[in-house]
């Protein structure tokens, strides 16, 4: 949900339409994102050094493969006519993002596993969310 905030925020921003200014805009979330796990978490600098940049890869990878049905909602959104067809691919292509993403949460969480103590990991689990649900309450 955050990576598809991220790309909501970059195009919301009044007058930053430029690509540049959307990733800058993308960029500087995240690094308030990592500050905000760094402290939430009590990481050392060197567990910081180790697990943030395997968390923004995580971030990444989840961003990428939810980008092609995004595109794929924004050409239905741009549409006055939609076919039933059309919006069962729409659900469908969600659906198969959700259990991409959820797929990469298990295979990033036994990385985790072999570079943060248990707890550790839940207080990421909880400063995710955290920060989640910070950022959307901003953004009304």
């Amino acid at each position: 949900m955050l990576i598809m905030s991220l790309q909501v925020v970059a195009q919301n921003r009044g007058g930053n339409n430029s690509r540049a200014g959307r990733e800058a805009d993308r960029e500087a979330l995240i690094a308030k994102r990592n500050m905000h796990l760094t402290k939430k978490m009590c990481l050392s600098a060197e567990e910081a050094a180790v697990f943030i940049p395997l968390d923004n890869e995580l971030l990444g990878k989840k961003f990428e493969c939810g980008r092609e049905c995004r595109r794929f909602g924004r050409e239905l959104d741009n549409k006055t006519e939609k076919t039933d067809e059309e919006l069962q691919k729409l659900i469908k292509c969600r659906e198969e993002v959700k259990v991409k993403i959820e797929q990469l949460d298990r295979e990033y969480a036994e990385k985790f596993k072999k570079i943060l103590s248990a707890e550790k990991i839940l207080k990421y689990q909880d400063a995710d969310k955290e920060f989640f649900n910070n950022y959307m309450r901003d953004q009304k």
